[in-house]
């Protein structure tokens, strides 16, 4: 299920689209991306993760570090303007 964001974290996530599209993109990838330190990207990236528009999968070859993707967003999308039409 994919939650609406608040205005800050669409913005993260367009920074985010707009470099990796729907490809992988690692931790250190995003805290290159936002500018921000690890605290503060790790929050970010928690967030997007839990309202359901970045999925993460551990790294085959080292399981300490994840590896993200950013959802289709059409996907999202739809998926937040059928809800909100239930909603009626």
């Amino acid at each position: 299920m994919v939650e609406s964001v608040p205005k800050y974290l669409l913005e993260k996530i367009s920074l985010l689209y707009s470099n990796y599209n729907t490809g992988d993109f690692s931790f250190q990838d995003a805290i290159a991306t936002f500018g921000h330190d690890e605290r503060y990207t790790g929050l970010i990236l928690s967030k997007l993760v839990k309202a359901g528009w970045i999925e993460k999968r551990r790294d085959a070859k080292n399981t300490r570090k994840k590896i993200y993707h950013i959802k289709n967003i059409s996907e999202i999308v739809e998926e937040i303007g059928k809800r909100l039409q239930e909603e009626k």
